[in-house]
């Protein structure tokens, strides 16, 4: 402890600011047991998430919070819809957010290992069932909590990340709407990011 404050002291550490753009691709998965909603095996939904970041690190640990535009859209399948047998009509939904993630991480060379909350404020949400296009923003929690894990690498300019994202579902709470049944599932998100640093600032203390 002596040791650290002295060093602290003498100024023997170094803090770095950076900033610039980011872009992010969002593949969603949806986990429901029911037999009365179903989640069709096609290909993995698909988001995407546009904003900035900002990282302070002092020596080898940082804190990054984002803000990020993100869109998202999930698809059910609702199985003998209405007790009528055979009738499996799909809903899909589309999501547009504003997310505000805060990474705390720490460095292993070029090598970062990071997790942290974030906060998911709804702007709006479409659901399209039944060759009808309603406004859903009302039906859900305007603001929900998420976390995520995951790893990065800094090569030079260029920072690429793969975060596992997992939280609410704002797909559970229509589900519930449409259905008239409590329904407990889970949605996770892989994300690949890639930002570009356009703002350096190094500073030794």
């Amino acid at each position: 402890m002596f040791f650290t404050l002295s060093a602290l002291g003498q100024g023997r550490y170094e803090t770095y600011y950076m900033a610039g753009p980011v872009v992010k691709v969002v593949q969603s998965k949806f986990k429901i047991e029911s037999n009365l909603v179903n989640i069709p095996e096609s290909e993995p939904e698909i988001g995407y998430q546009i904003g900035g970041f900002i990282r302070a690190r002092v020596n080898n640990l940082y804190v990054q919070p984002e803000l990020l535009l993100s869109k998202t859209q999930n698809q059910l399948v609702f199985l003998n819809h209405g007790g009528v047998a055979g009738f499996n009509p799909k809903a899909d939904f589309e999501f547009t957010s504003l997310n505000i993630p805060l990474d705390i991480g720490f460095y292993i060379g070029d090598l970062r290992i990071e997790s942290g909350p974030a906060i998911s404020i709804l702007l709006e949400g479409k659901q399209f069932f039944l060759n009808q296009q309603l406004d859903i923003t009302d039906d859900f929690n305007k603001v929900s909590l998420q976390y995520n894990i995951g790893a990065g690498l800094d090569l030079n300019d260029v920072l690429i990340d793969v975060n596992y994202e997992f939280g609410l579902s704002k797909t559970g709470e229509s589900l519930r709407r449409l259905v008239g049944n409590d329904f407990s599932p889970s949605r996770s998100h892989l994300v690949f990011s890639v930002a570009l640093v356009l703002h350096r600032h190094k500073k030794r203390q």
